[in-house]
């Protein structure tokens, strides 16, 4: 019997901000004339380290992507890459946790500038 998503003990060293935004995500290993070369996502969470999203379709671990946040502000955006390191099914929808490649440190705050 495993342990529930809320049973599990946490992991995480960095606190996650509840964000709700859509973003583009490029399977870096897909070649560009795959149609699945490019997964829609809804990022509901962000720490400096990953992100957690929700995705129309399966993404397999160890899965490497860019993500692209959209701009915020007179900045640019942030091309951002990580790999899935969690994709569970969740009803017509899927559950996906991302860790970034490049993780700041404590001290630095989240931007897309």
């Amino acid at each position: 019997m495993g342990l529930g998503q809320k049973d599990r003990p946490e992991r995480r060293r960095h606190r996650r901000s509840v964000v709700g935004i859509p973003v583009q995500a490029v399977l870096r290993d897909v070649p560009p004339e795959d149609p699945n070369h490019v997964v829609g996502l809804h990022v509901h969470d962000l720490s400096p380290a990953g992100a957690g999203a929700v995705a129309q379709r399966a993404l397999p671990e160890r899965q490497p992507l860019v993500l692209f946040f959209p701009p915020l502000g007179p900045g640019r955006s942030d091309d951002t890459r990580g790999q899935v390191v969690r994709c569970e099914e969740c009803g017509d929808h899927w559950s996906v946790g991302i860790a970034f490649e490049e993780v700041p440190g404590e001290t630095e705050a989240i931007s897309a500038n």
